[in-house]
């Protein structure tokens, strides 16, 4: 409780507050907007009272029931929306009404959208438990609570092309991967755990967005993981490890190039030329804050730059209108990091007894496509996609040496359950050879090793089978299988199976 309301907490929970009045205001100021009657060529959906899929609203209690059906176009276009990781992709940034456990709030919510606001609430939870395997048995358990806003100005105030996002989480709970499958959190089965626990709100981005040239370019300025949007795709969220949601997490663990929940300043521009391509640049600050433990640090103070880049190519193949998305891109670190095994004169550390010498630039770079393949129905990832990822780190300093994800996503496949899906992906990361080599020079020296292991580190891989089932509306289960060799990159401990779930709930 005292950190809940500790000064720098309360600061913050006045901040949402004055930002949900001033977007309430706004709300109540804007003019009335004839949108049109429903007799005016709108798409309408006769509901059959006797159904019971997925859609019906006689599913849910009286006081959920959503006047409003969900029209088929927003059917089609579900998908996976509802990403447990918020509205970060502009594919899922504002969930389907369809897709909310309050549907349109008796309409209120459609009127707050037609007029700029929207907003995001979602409660997430993965509990997992080592059934075999790994250092013992048990089972741990993780919440995540999403709550962001995205306010279009260009509804609001008539400025063209502009928009605001801001999202925040709350995290608590503990980790299956040092409690009972290994020593060391180097691969993370639960995408929800780490930073972002023991406070009442942390800022995971707040930014700025303009569109100009008719959404030929994009820019975003202001607080913003540097990879929230080079390398990542919604698609690997399929799944509940980390390797795998959202991004290579051998390329950035550990590093500058940041991911959720931590933010940094920066501003990155995305130009779309045409002919479904894009490029994409980046310049974010290396922070030593971090934003700090409740993201709210807004210091201007740098330890060097990350200097992210990537191409794309998104295309949509025939008659099926089979849909891909082909990346290649890097990113550039200029701050100082020590070397964990070469000593400023050249000789190993352990034998030199020097600090480790600087390296003064380091990075990565990776490649990563996805293609629908085979076409069940019209809806969004309705069909076989396929998915892969490969990429490799430069410098001595980063914990990994590179990471390798296959994976296969069959979506839809069973009539009126067109969200529901059956995934399977496939991941190698390899340890950085320098950490290797110092760990096999302690342990010839009888030394403890670095990371706390009792074996030096080479490489592990994680096997995972997950279904997506969407139980009621704003309500997923995704059952979870996880097969973990080399739990902590060695043969210290068995091969680990987890088994589990992840639990979704939309407002």
């Amino acid at each position: 409780m005292k950190t809940i309301f500790a000064p720098k907490a309360a600061c913050m929970l006045l901040l949402t507050l004055l930002q949900i009045t001033i977007a309430s205001w706004a709300f109540a100021q804007a003019p009335s907007v004839d949108h049109g009657s429903p007799s005016k060529k709108s798409e309408t959906v006769t509901v059959k009272p006797a159904s019971k899929s997925f859609w019906d609203n006689s599913r849910l209690p009286a006081f959920l029931q959503d006047d409003v059906s969900a029209s088929t176009r927003q059917k089609e276009q579900t998908g996976m929306a509802a990403s447990p990781l918020g509205s970060a992709w502009p594919e899922v940034r504002v969930v389907p009404k369809d897709d909310r456990i309050l549907g349109t709030l008796g309409g209120l919510r459609t009127k707050m959208e037609q007029h700029g606001l929207a907003f995001t609430l979602t409660y997430l939870t993965e509990t997992l438990g080592d059934v075999a395997g790994g250092r013992k048995r048990g089972v741990t358990y993780t919440h995540q609570v999403v709550m962001g806003t995205d306010l279009d100005f260009e509804k609001m105030l008539g400025w063209k092309g502009a928009s605001f996002h801001m999202l925040g989480i709350q995290r608590a709970g503990r980790n299956v991967a040092t409690d009972y499958m290994g020593v060391t959190p180097l691969t993370q089965p639960q995408e929800d755990y780490g930073a972002g626990g023991n406070v009442l709100y942390k800022l995971v981005y707040m930014y700025m967005e303009q569109s100009l040239f008719d959404k030929k370019l994009l820019i975003d300025f202001g607080r913003m993981p540097a990879n929230m949007k080079f390398g990542t795709s919604y698609l690997g969220c399929y799944a509940l490890n980390m390797i795998t949601c959202a991004h290579p997490s051998g390329l950035s663990n550990v590093t500058k190039w940041r991911s959720w929940p931590f933010s940094q300043w920066g501003i990155m521009a995305r130009v779309n030329p045409g002919k479904r391509l894009y490029a994409q640049a980046g310049f974010y600050e290396v922070s030593p804050t971090e934003g700090g433990r409740a993201g709210f640090n807004f210091s201007f103070a740098q330890n060097g730059f990350v200097i992210p880049v990537e191409i794309g190519w998104e295309p949509s193949f025939g008659r099926e209108k089979l849909t891909g998305h082909y990346k290649a891109g890097g990113y550039i670190d200029t701050s100082d990091h020590p070397d964990p095994f070469t000593s400023t004169d050249g000789r190993p550390r352990l034998v030199s007894h020097l600090p480790g010498k600087t390296e003064r630039q380091r990075g990565a770079w990776y490649i990563g496509a996805d293609q629908m393949v085979y076409r069940y129905g019209p809806a969004a990832n309705q069909g076989i996609l396929l998915y892969g990822l490969a990429g490799w780190n430069m410098g001595a300093s980063l914990p990994n040496q590179s990471q390798y994800t296959l994976g296969i996503i069959s979506q839809g496949m069973f009539p009126g359950r067109i969200t529901d899906a059956i995934s399977f992906f496939w991941t190698r990361q390899t340890v950085n050879r320098k950490i290797t080599r110092q760990q096999e020079m302690q342990a010839d020296m009888g030394m403890p090793l670095l990371n706390g292991v009792a074996a030096p580190q080479s490489d592990f891989q994680v096997l995972e089978l997950t279904y997506t089932a969407f139980i009621a509306r704003g309500i997923k289960l995704l059952p979870d299988l996880q097969y973990i060799i080399n739990p902590d990159a060695n043969k210290v401990y068995p091969n680990a199976l987890l088994s589990g779930f992840r639990f979704v709930a939309q407002f």
